[in-house]
This record gives C-alpha cells, structure tokens and sequence, in this order.
C-alpha cells in the first residue's frame, strides 16, 4: 500500500509566510536606499559635467552662465550671454539650442552630448528638438558669473525647495538645524529622499534623508559658502 504524501499544514504555512515577511521588511528597505544612492551617484555626475562644460565655455568663449537680469536692453536678444531666462528650463534650451536641435543649424554653446544629462530618475527624457519642465532635473542659480567665488550653489536637483535657501551670504545656514524640505510641484528625481548640489567650481554632493537639515547642506562641503556682497536668485524649471 502506498505511503500517502503529506503536504503542508496551514500552521506551517503560516509559519513560512511570516519568516518571508520578516525578510521582505528587513531587506527591501536596503534595497531601496541602495537604488537611491546609486540614482544620486549618477546625478552628481550628470551636473559636474554639466557645470565644467559651462565652466570651459566661459573661459574659452562667450561667458554663458545665466543671468538674473537683461544687460543688453534688448528683450529680443538671442544670445545667452546678454539675455535672462525665466526658468531653467528656457536657460537650457537656450544653451542646448534645442530649437534646431533636428537642423543643419544647430550650434549649442556646449556639448550636445551633455543634453541627456538635464534629466535622470523620475524625470522624463525629452524627444529630440523639444524640452520641457517636465525633462529637467535641475534648478540654477541665476547671477552667476566669472566674477563670483566657486563655492556657491549653482545646480541643485529640483526636488528641494529652494525658498527656504539662502540668498545671500548675509543668511546665516550653518546653525539651522531645519529640516530640509522638498517642492510638491517637483518631488522627482528622489522625492523626499535625497537631494544633489553642484557648486559653481565644479565639486558636487549628495544629501541622504537622514542629514536633509539646511546645517548639514551648508556644512556637507568646506568650499560651500555664500560671500555677503552676493545676491542669489533660483530658477526652477
């Protein structure tokens, strides 16, 4: 006579349903925080050679930072060195040239191969000769120039909210110990998360949930610092 097979009973179900969730809570959570890092990883990346692109442009040609204010009187000027741009996502078109970004004429002030570099995770990759606020990742500093330290903050990833940063060197960050708080017209890339900054000389960080303060961004890096006579003006996408 055959041995009849046991199979499992629902008490040890039960017992191996409740060992995988111990699992799942343990091991998701590091999974998660390990996307994130490496997700800001590559955005830090993406905004260095986006600043010394810039950087290397300014020195060898025409300065192309963007500007808080015309300096030509002309409203209709083209050229990105004399005009002023509402948001960064218009200052990138302008130094991308993506308007003839399909033609013979396309002549971008840096490398169009940097294009791809304005969005990352969460924010969506543009279709060729067209870019939206919804394709850029980035928040600038406008009134940057030749002129001003390195130390201050140019790129910063759009998910943090910039009015509650300092726009001068009179606002004193290095005691606020405020939790650094994220926009809810642009929590991508990160969400709540994380957070990028890329100072004007090229030198980029990256801030975990857990040290998001205003303190801990103003002291994350020894070169980040806001000179007094410096007026600061954020354009978010």
């Amino acid at each position: 006579m055959k041995a009849q097979k046991k199979g499992f009973t629902l008490v040890e179900l039960l017992v191996v349903i409740a060992i995988l969730g111990v699992l799942m809570s343990v091991f998701v959570p590091k999974i998660a925080d390990a996307l994130t890092a490496t997700n800001t990883a590559a955005m830090v990346n993406k905004g260095k050679q986006l600043v010394n692109a810039i950087i290397t442009e300014s020195m060898s040609g025409d300065p192309v930072w963007p500007l808080a204010e015309n300096i030509s009187g002309d409203s209709t000027a083209q050229e990105i060195y004399v005009k002023a741009y509402p948001s960064s996502t218009e200052y990138f078109k302008a130094l991308f040239d993506i308007q003839n970004q399909m033609s013979a004429n396309h002549k971008p002030y840096i490398n169009k191969d940097l294009i791809p570099n304005l969005w990352g995770e969460g924010v969506r990759e543009a279709q060729p000769g067209s870019l939206t606020k919804d394709n850029v990742a980035w928040t600038i500093l406008a009134g940057a120039d030749d002129m001003n330290t390195d130390s201050i903050p140019f790129l910063i990833s759009r998910n943090v909210e910039v009015s509650q940063l300092a726009k001068s060197g009179e606002n004193n960050m290095s005691q606020k110990t405020d939790k650094l708080q994220f926009s809810s017209e642009y929590p991508k890339p990160f969400g709540d998360k994380a957070c990028v900054v890329v100072l004007k000389g090229g030198s980029a960080f990256s801030l975990e949930d857990n040290k998001c303060t205003l303190k801990d961004m103003y002291k994350q890096s020894p070169y980040l610092s806001i000179p007094q006579s410096v007026k600061l003006e954020y354009r978010v996408p």
